[in-house]
């Protein structure tokens, strides 16, 4: 990724996953720039051994796997597993997973740093654990871990909740999660960042985490999805519950599990800061209460 030839010739992205929430957002938000160069194969592609010779084809300066978060409990994941092992076998370009906090177990007390050894036991993090060692085994690869995703696209956690705040559906959840939201766009300045530096010189490897400043409780984001709703549809009042699986004259007892990063070391090595998420979930809200009222 570092040896430029021409200097002022497009970055060239071999993108996996360009149909996800991801994939999507990186095309959309770099879309005009000249210094990118977009590969998107198609994902049966990506899931068959016997076409290696069409990814040989392509010539790529660094490779973005924004599959996996979506794809990590599919029946076929170990199919892509094997393309992300044959991609950092070949090593003719770095390549940039996205991973997830959720690879933690979430019993530390504070947020988690790269450091620390993934250990939740969830199929869906296994699945992720075992793609970021096939990943981290090529020196000059990064794995990228974020926070709690919400773009306002597709099955999205803000739209469907605003979905049932708009039927009038009182809201529960089991309140025993702490983590991070982040726009997915945000996480998609980052991702663009880290290839620019990488493309240019930057030596950086291995484990980064980025997700949005201020950590907040699940049903905590709820309210504020609530609270944002109100300001834009004053019928938007609903109630929202938190729900325990502890006895009821416990539940002040309920133990909860953190799924929030240390951003430290991607300032410290990449320059990248956290942004808060407050106001991009506030005009995620207003654009999709204008779009309804629109249509």
């Amino acid at each position: 990724m570092n040896n430029i030839q021409d200097i002022n010739a497009p970055i060239r992205i071999l993108l996996l996953g360009s149909n996800t929430e991801v994939g999507l957002s990186l095309l959309s938000l770099s879309a005009g720039k000249n210094e990118f160069e977009w590969l998107c194969p198609e994902e049966s592609l990506l899931l068959d051994v016997t076409r290696r010779a069409e990814l040989d084809a392509m010539t790529f300066d660094v490779v973005i796997d924004a599959l996996s978060l979506r794809h990590a409990l599919q029946s076929d994941y170990t199919k892509f597993q094997s393309t992300l092992r044959y991609l950092s076998e070949q090593g003719r370009a770095s390549l940039i997973m996205i991973s997830s906090a959720r690879v933690f177990s979430g019993n530390k007390d504070v947020p988690y740093s790269e450091v620390d050894v993934p250990d939740s036991s969830d199929p869906y993090a296994l699945a992720l654990i075992e793609a970021e060692k096939i990943v981290l085994s090529h020196p000059e690869n990064i794995v990228l871990r974020t926070g709690w995703l919400f773009s306002g696209k597709g099955d999205d956690f803000v739209c469907r909740t605003l979905g049932l705040i708009q039927d009038g559906v009182n809201l529960a959840y089991k309140d025993d999660l702490i983590g991070s939201p982040t726009p997915v766009s945000d996480l998609v300045r980052v991702i663009l960042s880290v290839v620019k530096q990488g493309h240019y010189g930057a030596k950086n490897k291995g484990v980064y985490h980025y997700c949005c400043a201020e950590e907040i409780s699940w049903v905590g984001l709820v309210e504020a999805i609530v609270a944002t709703s109100s300001q834009f549809d004053p019928k938007a009042q609903v109630e929202v519950e938190a729900i325990s699986d502890a006895f009821p004259e416990v539940q002040d007892m309920v133990v909860m599990k953190r799924q929030s990063l240390s951003c430290r070391k991607i300032f410290n090595h990449f320059g990248i800061k956290q942004r808060p998420w407050r106001s991009k979930l506030r005009n995620l809200v207003k654009e999709l209460y204008q779009a309804g009222s629109q249509s």
